[in-house]
């Protein structure tokens, strides 16, 4: 087995621009009308954060999509931060709440 992951065979940049590919599509379902949160509660579609959060998600994978395709393990660790910070601004916003009743709030 190759010491480098992205180079086993486990999938290699392959399963990286995939994996990317996928959230890019997962987007899509957060948007979807009638989505609930763990809590029962409806998504919050009409803050006007919810598509800036997910276009934020949508642009970051598609950031980490083209960078898989260069091949490039440092431009990915940056992708991957970049990744990082667009899923943190919709989580501290509204999913890491100390109880779930307060999520979506």
């Amino acid at each position: 087995m190759a010491t480098d992951p992205l180079a086993s065979t486990f999938g290699g940049w392959q399963a990286v621009e995939n994996a990317a590919l996928a959230l890019m599509e997962s987007t899509n379902l957060l948007l979807i009308p009638g989505r609930k949160c763990a809590n029962g509660l409806p998504v919050p579609m009409n803050n006007p954060d919810w598509p800036k959060f997910v276009q934020e998600l949508r642009d970051a994978g598609m950031k980490a999509y083209r960078t898989a395709q260069s091949k490039n393990q440092d431009k990915m660790v940056e992708a991957a931060d970049t990744l990082a910070a667009a899923c943190a601004g919709c989580h501290k916003k509204w999913r890491e709440r100390a109880r779930l009743a307060d999520r979506c709030k």
